[in-house]
């Protein structure tokens, strides 16, 4: 049966592009615009999914985004607002949470037992016996009503943005509309937010004259510079000094933008919802909002229903039986609750058959429109820290007491005529873009600027007050009913809770789950809040309100986690490793030669000849200013103030729980001049840690640092033949063992390169030097190293074959041999810890480790059977299972020719000698014996400072 009517005003559908779409397995047609359920609706279907608990039947409430009754399944997507997502030519719909179909739901069998399903039944009943709760588990799971996702979901794209609108105004109705034209013309950048696909508001659905208003608000807003509009967006949180999250929802190829904004000035203009009437019945399909229904007529043409009856408060309901019986819909009654009209139930199962009055009349209908009343969406001033306060007058809330830098206008602020509210609105808008203004003079006024020049600031503008209109307080009638569509809460439970116990509202919420569900309580808080303070004998004023906390609005996982944004980072020398075969090694954001076909013959090179790596990833800081001795000593635990020109020297950084955060060398290459070298991994977090030290605790020292990571390309040149290699590139800079000793740094030029410096340090366990230039010339100085060393034997050597030096040498590596529990005593740094310093980063807790002895210790190990590599993480045990230690890093060591270890030990097995029992992962059982030193190899250092 066709319920779609001839054409509207101010109809959305586009007549001229009809489809198809399948829902529930039928194909159904619409119009483009049509939303899915109003293109179901235009076809006479009534049904569009079943209830959370009891799975009853239900239909339209509100038709908006807030319409509790229309979740539906658009392919594998869960839990679409059917109401408010447009629907698309073959798109496939179905209902989600229905067992067999929506028309039988055997899962509707609850409602039998709703008298054993009152307010928290989940609290007392699945508790005992214990071992039957993954089978009550695996059945309150069969009869959830939300969608499905399946595992081969593919993944859409979405975005994120920064912006910084002077201006924020959160509703593009008419008041919104009016405030973003006005703050646009006084000077400010606006963005204007609204969470329908167009703007207007009420007006979209209004008579002629209020589509002539929308004509010319809508020109305004065009016509006037300095106005981004967002539309099917939500404005879906308010933080500290409004910083704002948008959601975006209307962007080709992006399925939701965040938009992290931070306006100066946020006007809050949402509307206002139309709230609905608890009463027996109220959840029956064809029981509808006053907006709901002038909504599906005028912006979808579509028929509500044949034979209505209406039961008005206000002008909404009186103007939508003027729309019914325009559309041809027979208005049975007018049940005006001005005149002492009630509804007391409605009857059918699912679908409306009769409605009882107040009066004693039955009158035989399909449609129940209801016009009670109005509640203000007070979500963003309560994160802005007000606290509503209820008016008696209006039977709504209203702000208290707002921040400078928020501002209300519209439904929100006040009643009053088009003209009147546009009239508050265009002044909220003018203020808004002063007090934006004036918040940009504070922020300049602490820049230093080249003219100090004070601006004149205008007076504050004049806000008019708006009436507010007397309005009867209806909430609930004469039977109980359903308050919570979402959660089948109803006004039976509330009273319940309120017996058992319950009788505060935040109580009350938590116990009922009131208000919990998809809606966030933005159609049912008032009703729940009402139906409390009638059950306690307290006023709504003194019963209060639940707290509106972000988002406004449900939010995805791929929204909030933002673009697959996955930056790759390549060293300059990267071409080459591609040439010469590297196999890739990615390492966080950088890729990194692995090995170039054979790891144990580059160590081996490296220990007869010379290897050259690329360590471009390095974290590479420079520090200037006469405080650089104070932070390095504030942020590593060794002593720094005592630190030469041209010395390097090896620190190790720990958080403020005493755990190792970093390591790495700073060399000092001038008076006040500082390189400080970090692991590649731990870069970012470096600088991380010296920015929060120096804005935070010490911004009165005098230090400038920048990072220059990937400025520089770095060059390890390592083996008994680096010095005789650098000597035919390097110019200024004697490499004689008594003029560049160890643990040195030098500055000069490199192959002919300018700017660059080295230092003599060893993490191979070889004579080695890292080559630091300019990242311009990274890859010319490589192939000039190796182009200028092949009589020596050079060869390149990637990152396996440096960690299998690295442990030969018995060096560790932060987070591979030490984890989060890690210490500087663990590791066998413990003579390195300055306790006598002043203060340092973790000192403390440094304290109390060094005078505890029960912790693990790291320790070189070697298996007895030498052919045998335990794998990492495997487990040292005593007895059957108890856990003593672990293996951090093992490989089989070319040198040596046998395997090796580093792993933690309980203390009482640190002895040198000492055996332990080493389980591999399939459980078989090794023995190991712990070495004098972390080094397997040259333990003395004789050939890295050679």
């Amino acid at each position: 049966m066709s319920m779609r009517l001839g054409p509207r005003p101010g109809e959305v559908i586009d007549r001229a592009r009809e489809f198809t779409f399948t829902w529930n397995g039928e194909e159904y047609p619409a119009y483009e615009g049509d939303t899915i359920v109003s293109a179901l609706a235009a076809c006479g279907e009534r049904i569009f999914s079943r209830s959370f608990k009891y799975h009853r039947p239900r239909g339209l409430l509100s038709a908006s985004f807030l319409d509790p009754g229309c979740m539906v399944q658009v392919e594998d997507e869960p839990n679409v607002r059917g109401a408010h997502r447009r629907v698309e030519p073959d798109m496939v719909v179905s209902p989600q949470g229905v067992w067999p179909s929506l028309e039988y739901d055997v899962k509707s069998a609850n409602g039998a037992f709703g008298r054993f399903l009152s307010a928290g039944f989940y609290y007392k009943t699945f508790i005992k016996p214990r071992r039957l709760w993954p089978v009550y588990r695996r059945m309150l799971r069969r009869f959830s009503a939300g969608g499905r996702v399946s595992a081969s979901t593919s993944r859409g794209y979405f975005d994120k943005r920064y912006a910084h609108p002077d201006v924020l105004v959160a509703g593009g109705g008419p008041a919104g509309m009016a405030a973003a034209v006005a703050a646009a013309r006084a000077g400010a950048q606006v963005l204007l937010v609204e969470e329908e696909y167009e703007l207007g508001g009420h007006l979209r659905w209004g008579d002629e004259a209020e589509l002539a208003a929308l004509r010319v608000l809508r020109e305004e807003v065009a016509g006037t510079p300095g106005i981004e509009v967002m539309t099917n967006s939500v404005v879906n949180g308010r933080y500290d000094d409004n910083w704002v999250a948008v959601m975006q929802r209307n962007l080709p190829h992006v399925e939701e933008r965040l938009v992290k904004a931070r306006a100066r000035t946020l006007v809050v203009a949402p509307g206002l919802i139309e709230r609905p009437y608890v009463f027996e019945g109220n959840d029956t399909p064809g029981v509808i909002l006053s907006t709901a229904a002038r909504r599906l007529i005028n912006l979808y043409a579509v028929k509500p229903g044949e034979q209505a009856v209406i039961f008005s408060a206000n002008e909404s309901g009186d103007a939508t039986a003027e729309d019914l019986r325009r559309s041809g819909v027979e208005v049975a009654r007018v049940v005006d609750a001005r005149r002492g009209g009630d509804v007391v139930r409605v009857r059918g199962g699912k679908g409306v058959r009769t409605v009882e009055l107040a009066d004693g009349a039955e009158i035989e209908c399909d449609l129940l429109v209801t016009a009670v009343g109005w509640t203000a969406p007070t979500s963003l001033i309560n994160m802005a820290g007000d606290s509503p306060v209820y008016n008696q007058k209006t039977a709504r809330f209203f702000p208290s007491k707002l921040p400078d830098d928020v501002l209300t206008c519209g439904g929100i602020a006040g009643d009053g005529t088009l003209d009147e509210l546009l009239d508050h609105a265009r002044a909220t808008g003018a203020e808004s873009a002063r007090r934006a203004a004036k918040t940009a003079r504070r922020l300049r006024a602490g820049t230093p600027q080249a003219s100090e020049t004070r601006e004149p600031e205008p007076p504050p503008g004049e806000i008019p007050e708006l009436p507010l209109y007397e309005h009867p307080a209806l909430f609930r009638g004469e039977t109980h009913g359903i308050v919570d569509y979402s959660e089948d809460v109803t006004s039976k439970d509330l009273v319940a809770a309120e017996k058992e116990g319950y009788d505060s509202i935040e109580l009350v919420k938590r116990y009922t789950t009131v208000t919990m569900g998809p809606a966030q309580g933005k159609l049912e808080s008032v009703n729940a809040v009402a139906i409390m303070a009638e059950t306690t004998g307290r006023t709504i004023e003194e019963t209060g309100t639940t707290v509106w906390r972000p988002p406004y609005s449900p939010v995805t996982l791929g929204a909030l986690a933002g673009r697959n944004f996955e930056p790759v980072r390549y060293s300059p020398m990267q071409p080459w490793h591609e040439t010469h075969g590297a196999k890739p090694l990615v390492a966080g954001a950088w890729i990194r030669p692995d090995h170039y076909g054979d790891p144990a013959s580059e160590v081996m090179n490296v220990r007869e000849n010379v290897g050259i790596i690329d360590v471009t990833p390095l974290g590479k800081f420079d520090l200037r200013g006469p405080d650089v001795p104070r932070l390095l000593n504030h942020l590593y635990i060794n002593r720094w103030d005592n630190l030469d020109a041209g010395a390097v020297r090896y620190g190790v950084m720990c958080l403020e729980d005493g755990v190792v955060f970093d390591d790495g060398v700073t060399g000092r290459l001038g008076q006040e001049r500082y390189i400080m070298t970090t692991t590649s991994s731990g870069a970012a977090g470096v600088w991380e840690w010296i920015d929060n030290w120096l804005q935070t605790a010490h911004p009165e020292w005098q230090i400038h640092v920048t990072p220059v990571t990937t400025a520089y390309a770095s060059i390890n040149v390592a083996g008994p033949k680096s010095r005789e290699l650098l000597l035919r590139l390097t110019e200024d800079i004697d490499l004689s063992p008594d003029a560049f000793p160890y643990m040195r740094v030098r500055e000069g030029r490199i192959a002919g390169v300018e700017g660059c410096f080295m230092w003599r340090i060893g993490f191979t366990g070889e004579l080695s030097y890292e080559v630091h230039v300019p990242a311009a010339y990274g890859l010319h100085v490589w192939e000039t190293l190796m182009q200028r060393g092949a009589d020596l034997g050079v060869g390149p050597f990637g990152v396996e074959a440096q960690r299998i030096l690295r442990l030969e040498k018995g060096h560790f590596i932060v987070s591979q041999d030490t984890d989060g529990l890690t210490g500087p005593y663990d590791v066998g740094l413990g003579r390195m810890v300055r306790l006598d310093k002043y203060d340092f980063a973790g000192k403390p807790e440094l304290v109390w480790q060094g005078e505890r002895d029960g912790r693990l210790r790291l320790v070189g190990l070697q298996p007895h059977d030498g052919s045998l590599v335990p794998p990492e993480a495997s487990q040292i045990v005593e007895g059957k299972s108890e856990i003593v230690g672990r293996i951090t890093s093992s490989r089989m060591s070319p040198t040596l020719g046998r395997s090796i270890c580093l792993g933690f030990v309980a203390p009482h097995l640190t002895t040198p000698g000492t055996k332990v029992i080493v389980q591999l992962p399939d459980g078989e059982r090794i023995l190991a014996s712990v070495t004098p030193h972390h080094a397997h190899y040259d333990p003395e250092g004789t050939r890295q400072r050679g």
